[in-house]
């Protein structure tokens, strides 16, 4: 059964969790059409980029998506290239257990474990917020 962290990590390489990511951008940003009747209308004198930085910047669940990218990308820079793959066979690709081990040269076991580590080091190292 998969966990959160199993989740984030096949949303993160199927590319899903930048799709999120830009899906809750536009639809933060969107313009809405407000009625100004007369000269009771107010601006806010704020520039259309400074406003939508400003909505994007005070977006939680927006930028709490877009910490566990970068994170995730980060972390995808220092590990082994057989853990790379790993995780490519497996959420990429959708391999079994057994063919990733098979495509690896390596027991069924120790391909398990390496994932199990690299969730513990992803563990240890996000914030728990980031992962639920």
């Amino acid at each position: 059964m998969a966990d959160k962290l199993d989740i984030l990590l096949r949303e993160y390489m199927t590319g899903m969790l930048q799709v999120k990511i830009n899906s809750r951008e536009r639809w933060i940003t969107r313009e809405t059409k407000e009625e100004r009747l007369g000269s009771g209308g107010t601006s806010n004198n704020i520039a259309p980029q400074e406003r939508r930085l400003l909505i994007i910047e005070s977006d939680m669940q927006l930028q709490k998506m877009i910490d566990q990218k970068q994170t995730l990308d980060e972390l995808m820079n220092t590990v082994s290239q057989e853990i790379k793959t790993i995780i490519v066979l497996r959420f990429r690709e959708k391999k079994q257990w057994w063919q990733i081990a098979t495509r690896l040269y390596i027991d069924e076991r120790t391909a398990r474990r390496k994932y199990d580590n690299l969730k513990e080091l992803l563990r240890n190292s996000l914030w728990t917020e980031l992962i639920g």
